[in-house]
């Protein structure tokens, strides 16, 4: 390691210890998250404290007013602010993830220049503008377009749904296929948007059961007339930089969910060590002591694997997507069964809205469906790998797994390479093979740093436990679909027993402006 990279590294982990003495102090004396939920906006002030701590421009080149600091110290932060309220860690993590890392990736020269000092300071804020009302995770379905014009610029024409910080933000990376003057398509193709610009349109802001306080807006763009540095990268290049934006958000995701189960995890057991039931300490029953443990247990695999993927990141290495795609995939699913599992624990008080795990449970429950559902995500990983069976033996040869795990990953392998001949079957074939895959990566991991401590070598064990659980399951008989025909008239049974029970008073207010005051 050379000495600049070392004082870089020295730098970037000092500026990261402060900021999360700020956040500490900033949780225990100038936040209410209650009131945040209830007004569904976050503090007028938050912002500009953010921006002075340096939370806007964690990634951002320092010579641009930004802390450039390790992808390791920035899952610290994320951890940090996850435990804190899911509102602040999402706002942070679009804005330094989906907004500032293609600008980082693509923009001109002169675009950073102008703008990334203005982000880094919170005078500004950004996000991207990318899935659509019809097309969820098929991103090439996109039918927002872009025309190219003679001399360079762009019009840009058609909406957005579900984006973060929207209505908010003052540059938008909008994402559209694009077309050259002569109307020949050009790509999926990206553009940094200032959003005051006249086409620019915000709509509704969606009411959302959790994350309230970051709202999800629908944009429109209209006859919308770009100059021609907008363009972020190459014409057609618009997939591969919103890809590795939201790749490298889908790790910050895993460690946001990993802070909350730890709070919410902690929270169950200062409670269990409280309350006394027939058997004594509720924290010494038999019963509760496993569910919490397998919690912990389920967090501290989530932690290993999101720390190992930074190492390698922070080591230039190249990392495969399905390192990442594990990381979105169990990271949510095992951060938010944590903090179901405290609520179970806390009993009557977990079901209370106004304590923290209540709201956890609302907020991290988005987690399992942002940036790609499981289900989606699941199925189209497993159909990588078995399309393409050597790259599931290219991710095993970046580890050193345990000799146990040896047999285990062959296992996995051979059910990888038995594809049925059913569609139906395969999209079901497919999401077994991503389950296992995600389960093979993480006990692989685990099983590395088993030595390091008795809950090191807990949590090893139980996720080679439940790796084995699923191989078990997967290679059981399989029970053989119902029609979609056959499964649409069963629901449609469901009338004779429940009826129509469509509410048509709502909306109960008027929202709109008289008419005669227009």
């Amino acid at each position: 390691m050379t000495a600049t990279r070392a004082l870089g590294q020295d730098t970037g982990y000092r500026a990261t210890t402060q900021m999360l003495q700020f956040l500490r102090s900033y949780a225990q004396n100038f936040l209410n998250s209650r009131l945040m939920d209830e007004r569904r906006s976050l503090p007028p002030a938050m912002i500009a404290d953010f921006g002075e701590a340096g939370l806007l421009g964690l990634q951002i080149p320092r010579e641009f007013g930004g802390q450039d600091i390790s992808h390791t110290d920035m899952n610290r932060i994320f951890t940090q602010l996850g435990a804190i309220d899911a509102n602040l860690a999402v706002f942070c993590a679009v804005h330094n993830t989906l907004g500032v890392a293609p600008i980082l990736r693509a923009a001109t020269g002169e675009v950073k220049d102008r703008i990334l000092p203005r982000l880094a300071t919170g005078q500004a804020l950004t996000t991207s503008a990318i899935s659509e009302p019809g097309i969820g995770s098929h991103v090439r379905g996109m039918t927002t377009g872009a025309t190219r014009h003679p001399d360079g610029s762009y019009t840009i024409n058609g909406a957005k749904k579900w984006i973060s910080l929207g209505g908010d933000a003052r540059y938008v990376n909008i994402f559209a296929g694009l077309r050259d003057e002569h109307g020949h398509p050009q790509g999926i193709t990206g553009f940094l948007v200032d959003s005051r610009t006249p086409g620019f349109g915000i709509g509704p802001e969606m009411l959302t059961l959790g994350l309230r306080a970051v709202p999800q807006y629908d944009l429109t763009f209209n006859n919308l007339r770009v100059p021609p540095d907008a363009l972020l990268g190459a014409e057609g290049n618009g997939l591969d930089t919103a890809k590795a934006a939201f790749t490298g958000g889908r790790v910050v995701l895993a460690a946001m969910a990993t802070g909350a189960a730890m709070r919410s995890l902690e929270l169950a057991q200062r409670f269990a060590k409280g309350r006394a039931i027939a058997t004594g300490s509720l924290a010494e029953n038999g019963r509760i002591r496993e569910v919490l443990a397998e919690a912990g247990a389920a967090v501290q695999a989530v932690e290993t694997l999101t720390a190992r993927i930074a190492t390698w990141q922070d080591t230039g290495q190249e990392v495969p997507d399905a390192w990442y795609f594990c990381a979105k995939i169990l990271g949510c699913e095992l951060g938010w069964k944590a903090i179901d599992t405290a609520l179970q624990v806390l009993g009557a008080r977990g079901f209370l809205d106004t304590n923290t795990v209540g709201q956890h449970f609302r907020d991290y429950r988005l987690f399992r469906i942002f940036e790609g559902s499981t289900e989606a995500i699941t199925v189209y990983l497993g159909t990588t790998l078995t399309r393409h069976p050597d790259r599931f033996t290219r991710l095993v040869r970046q580890t050193r797994p345990a000799a146990p795990v040896l047999g285990l990953i062959d296992e996995v392998a051979h059910i990888g390479a038995t594809r049925p001949g059913d569609a139906a079957a395969q999209h079901v074939h497919a999401a077994v093979v991503g389950e296992l895959v995600c389960w093979t990566l993480l006990t692989i991991v685990t099983s590395e740093v088993a030595h390091r401590s008795a809950m090191h070598g807990y949590s090893a064990a139980w996720t080679e436990h439940q790796l084995r659980h699923r191989l078990r399951r997967a290679q059981g008989p399989h029970r053989e679909l119902p029609s979609r025909a056959e499964f649409d008239e069963h629901v449609a049974g469901y009338a004779t027993v429940i009826g129509d029970v469509d509410q048509r008073r709502w909306p109960g207010e008027e929202w709109r402006s008289d008419p005669l005051l227009r």
